[in-house]
């Protein structure tokens, strides 16, 4: 990979000293072209080194993706608001964090989680009936909001992460996506079971957080 940086930075090298070359002859009758001529040079040399210093596509970090929400991709919805840099952002770690929870927007949020999990109450029927695409329908409308709800009424209003509520909703969250994947896979006995889990894992949080 170094050897091939340095051949095209060599290459490069060259063609920016021919197109020097071939801008900046001037021949009789020129001379009052000569200043668009080391304009157009100046802008020339500019372009080539921004290009020769610029990272090789081997030097370049490949995309990772996520499937069913699965992985650490980020076409994964959840994992890119998971700790995010940006502290303007809701779905922040609380560190320099201008969005703050207040108790109305706690309110909003108990609200709001209690027609999501109104919602997935469906999904047993959806899984008798063998539906995956209403199945996933059912559960791609609620499953982040549900995540969203669950954590912020975990983290309350001192915006603790640390606490045993917050780590049970992230299981919520983890067992939903391994429903809706075996949905998708047609895998109706263990839909059953994921179904049931969520239940109980959803009934543990309420007690945790008095919900």
């Amino acid at each position: 990979m170094a050897r091939a940086s340095r051949t095209s930075k060599s290459m490069l090298a060259l063609l920016l000293g021919a197109t020097l070359t071939q801008l900046l002859r001037s021949g009789p009758g020129n001379d009052f072209v000569q200043p668009t001529r080391r304009e157009a040079a100046a802008a020339a040399a500019a372009a080539l080194l921004a290009a020769a210093g610029a990272p090789g596509a081997a030097d370049a970090r490949a995309p990772t993706i996520s499937v069913f929400g699965f992985g650490s991709g980020m076409s994964d919805a959840y994992s890119q608001n998971d700790n995010p840099t940006n502290p303007y952002s809701q779905f922040s770690d609380g560190t320099n964090a201008v969005y703050k929870l207040t108790q109305d927007i706690l309110d909003k949020k108990k609200a709001e989680l209690a027609k999501g999990l109104d919602a997935i109450q469906a999904a047993p029927g959806f899984i008798q009936a063998k539906n995956p695409m209403k199945l996933n329908s059912c559960l791609r409308g609620v499953a982040f909001y549900i995540k969203s709800d669950m954590e912020a009424i975990s983290k309350g209003l001192n915006e603790d992460r640390s606490n045993a509520a917050f780590a049970k909703a992230r299981e919520v969250a983890q067992k939903l996506g391994e429903l809706g994947a075996h949905g998708r896979a047609k895998n109706w006995p263990q839909c059953d079971k994921d179904y049931a889990e969520v239940q109980s894992l959803i009934s543990e949080w309420k007690q945790m957080v008095a919900f």
